[in-house]
């Protein structure tokens, strides 16, 4: 295959630098130059002796998990960042109290009371800019697993890129009903403000609250018809006023999902070896990760006439079908991007269709002219958005999937 190629003549080529740098480092420390010298000559070849190196690992992981996609199994770093966290190392020991005050994964809060939030909001019913929505009404005073730690958002309204995010997390299961906004179907996690939680002790009385969904068959949207001229106020619609700009140059950004155990060890390593080597692609003009055989179609897209329904299972088609569906990456206006490309060929079942969503732009209603579908447990990860911790439902179209062949009975 094309991409394999172009990953093996990137891993080709660091590992000969690699290795040249590392008999250059041998044969300095045994010259006679003048000290130093030596230092200044050996930093900068270890530098690219340690740059080489992990582009080469980075390389074999990309390898790795192309192997695992062309065999159908679930992907390594989507099968970790969608878990339900569970209680880190340090909690396990006791020692807690090192990760400071604030939630983080894994732990235990109670939310507060309407009253004790409402004291910590502006005149514009906000706390740093985040508003607080009726929809979490119906969660205050329960117990909750914290998802995520929320550091990032992604600027949606200016197309800007990545913000910093203070004080704010995600809890497990949690997510908005749109009941109180139009009836909009997005589901989006629900922001919470640490001023809004109380960390509980792990010995402290309290059962944490698993949030209990109606199933798909007693799920009922709402229908309101808006007039086409109403804006709504959401989370997602002020994110902006809710974040500050930072710097792509800003490296802590690519720590903190780590510190704050947003993403295990080894899935941060997989992620960050991943992005190293679609660095070193991109500058050499390669293959990134995740491969897709991207086209150059033009014309109308295509659409499809199956209607699949609530819990019907499906099957992600393959990226070589998904392929001549798209124009400029889009079907019918709706993207298909490489954080997708993670599901192709995997078995997955239909949660909802979604026909209706609040725009975060211009916060107007959105009526879709062709309706999308949800499907259970397919979140976006963050992986390619330096770990960007919001993890929200991904919009399918339906030509996109293909239903589940039955199970053979022998």
């Amino acid at each position: 295959m094309t991409h394999l190629n172009s990953y093996w003549k990137t891993i080709a080529i660091c590992s000969v630098i690699a290795a040249l740098s590392l008999m250059a480092v041998a044969a300095l420390l045994s010259s006679h130059w003048p000290r130093p010298l030596i230092a200044f000559a050996g930093s900068a070849i270890s530098v690219v002796l340690i740059a080489g190196a992990l582009v080469t690992a980075g390389g074999l992981v990309c390898l790795w998990r192309d192997a695992r996609d062309v065999a159908g199994k679930a992907d390594f770093f989507a099968s970790r960042a969608n878990a339900i966290p569970t209680e880190g190392i340090l909690t396990r020991f006791g020692l807690r109290f090192l990760l400071g005050a604030a939630p983080r994964p894994g732990d235990v809060v109670q939310v507060r009371t309407k009253e004790e939030i409402a004291a910590t909001l502006d005149a514009d019913g906000a706390h740093g800019g985040l508003p607080y929505m009726a929809e979490m009404d119906s969660y205050t005073g329960k117990t909750f697993r914290v998802h995520r730690r929320i550091d990032k958002i992604n600027d949606m309204r200016h197309k800007t890129g990545l913000r910093r995010m203070r004080n704010a997390v995600t809890l497990t299961d949690v997510r908005c009903s749109g009941a109180d906004h139009g009836g909009c179907q997005a589901e989006c996690q629900i922001l919470w403000k640490d001023a809004w939680l109380k960390r509980l002790q792990p010995k402290q009385p309290g059962s944490v609250t698993r949030v209990v969904e109606h199933s798909p068959h007693e799920r009922k949207d709402v229908t309101q018809n808006d007039a086409g001229d109403r804006t709504y106020v959401c989370q997602m619609t002020r994110l902006w006023e809710a974040s500050e700009a930072m710097s792509p140059f800003d490296l802590r950004q690519d720590i903190r999902p780590l510190l704050f155990g947003n993403t295990g060890v080894t899935a941060y390593v997989v992620a960050i070896l991943t992005r190293v080597f679609n660095y070193a692609q991109r500058l050499r003009g390669g293959a990134k990760y995740p491969f897709f055989p991207w086209s150059k179609n033009v014309g109308a897209t295509p659409s499809s006439h199956i209607h699949f329904t609530i819990m019907d299972p499906v099957v992600i088609r393959s990226k070589e079908e998904i392929a001549p569906t798209l124009v400029d990456s889009r079907n019918k206006g709706l993207w298909f991007d490489p954080e997708m490309i993670r599901y192709c060929r995997q078995p997955a079942v239909v949660r909802r269709r979604v026909d209706r969503i609040i725009h975060e732009s211009t916060g107007r209603m959105v009526v879709m002219k062709t309706p999308c579908l949800m499907l259970e447990n397919v979140l976006a990860t963050g992986e390619f958005l330096r770990l960007c911790p919001q993890h929200e439902y991904i919009f399918w179209r339906e030509i996109w999937l293909k239903r589940a062949q039955a199970p053979k009975i022998v």
